[in-house]
């Protein structure tokens, strides 16, 4: 065998012993998991309950017609904006015109056969000054029919010129107040000729929007007609169904928070102005009504609505994000950090919305909790810290 060979075998040989000497590595530990730590601190918390409902005006007038007659204007549009006073609609006035000229004549007539004002009339005054001549022949003659001065038969027709002077005044009395009430009658049909005649012009009995104009140039509408509908948008409003699980923490005047979608979710404060007393019999839900401001109108009726009420409210308790939060079967459990390892505890909650919870017991104010990386967690594993964040 060549030498070369002999040499290179002995090499092996002393390898191979020299590395069955060496002593065996040690095992690495377990490596420390990254996580994210809050302090725990006290907070406020609410829980709230979110209703839906669309937005309406809070006013909202019809506006009826209120004489038949044939439309010859309409002075506004859908959409426009109105005050009080403002014409909407005119109506063909040739009747009520027409009406108004005969009621007044009819009240010259009647005012002719008035009474004087103050006083009384001649016819009125010869009638009084008959009967009391009557009266005193009648008066007389008694007293000489008890004498045995006059007959029987006198004194009889003394007693019926007495009543008939009688008959005369009170029938000219009657006459009067028969004049006097035609003109009264003629005052009132005038007054009401004249107020059909403002009818026929229709306005605008509140400031607002026109929402409705169901009508056009030539149309003959009648009294009660809708002519047109006006809503205040100054103000809208928001029915909602409270759960009666809700209705038992809600109270009127407290705030509501309204969000529209539509308005790339835009949020407004209004008012939970009222409550039913009781649910509905078939929804089992109690209707409420929240009300807000609306400036500039950017409310339009018929928006969907989120509307968000506070139910419940602590202050100043313990809190930790819900995330925070791990679920062992029937256990609640977070882990804290220190001496850079995480610690499991348990932990008794109350509580809770959908970001943060109350904790009644098992962690303190102050300690570290993990709030990201917590999944990773066992009692006792070491753990990096690598950002801090806020507790709530």
């Amino acid at each position: 065998m060549p030498k070369r060979y002999i040499v290179l075998g002995m090499l092996a040989v002393v390898l191979l012993a020299l590395s069955g000497c060496k002593p065996p590595a040690k095992e690495a530990g377990p490596q420390p998991v990254a996580v994210e730590v809050a302090k725990v601190a006290r907070g406020d918390i609410q829980v709230t309950s979110t209703l839906t409902g669309r937005v309406e005006a809070e006013t909202e007038v019809p506006v009826p017609a209120k004489l038949s007659a044939r439309v010859v204007a309409v002075r506004v549009r859908v959409g426009g904006k109105v005050e009080a006073g403002q014409v909407l609609v005119e109506l063909d006035k040739k009747d009520v015109a027409e009406q108004v000229r005969q009621a007044e004549a009819n009240l010259k007539v009647a005012e002719a056969s008035l009474p004087p004002a103050s006083g009384e009339s001649a016819a009125a005054a010869g009638a009084r000054v008959a009967l009391e001549s009557a009266q005193a022949d009648l008066k007389r003659i008694e007293s000489l029919k008890e004498q045995g001065l006059a007959s029987e038969q006198a004194w009889e027709q003394a007693k019926a010129r007495a009543a008939g002077a009688a008959a005369q005044y009170q029938a000219v009395l009657d006459q009067e107040r028969a004049a006097q009430a035609r003109y009264e009658q003629a005052q009132a049909a005038l007054e009401l000729a004249r107020s059909q005649l403002e009818n026929a012009t229709v306005t605008a009995p509140i400031a607002g929007v026109v929402a409705s104009l169901p009508v056009e140039v030539g149309q003959t509408v009648g009294p009660g007609a809708l002519v047109a509908t006006i809503v205040n948008m100054e103000r809208v409003k928001i029915e909602v169904n409270v759960p009666e699980k809700d209705v038992v923490h809600l109270k009127e005047g407290q705030a509501a928070e309204v969000r529209i979608a539509s308005l790339k979710g835009k949020e407004f404060t209004g008012k939970l102005t009222s409550l039913a007393p009781a649910a509905d019999a078939k929804t089992r839900s109690f209707l409420g009504e929240v009300t807000l401001e609306n400036p500039g109108y950017v409310l339009k009726p018929g928006m969907f609505a989120e509307v968000r009420l506070a139910t419940e409210t602590r202050r100043g308790v313990v809190v930790v994000p819900q995330d925070a939060v791990i679920l062992e079967g029937d256990k609640q459990v977070v882990y804290v950090v220190s001496d850079d390892k995480a610690h499991r505890r348990e932990v008794k909650l109350g509580l809770g919305n959908d970001e943060v919870v109350e904790v009644l017991s098992g962690v303190k104010e102050g300690e570290d909790l993990v709030v990201t990386g917590q999944d990773y967690l066992e009692d006792g594993v070491p753990v990096t810290v690598e950002g801090r964040g806020e507790g709530k």
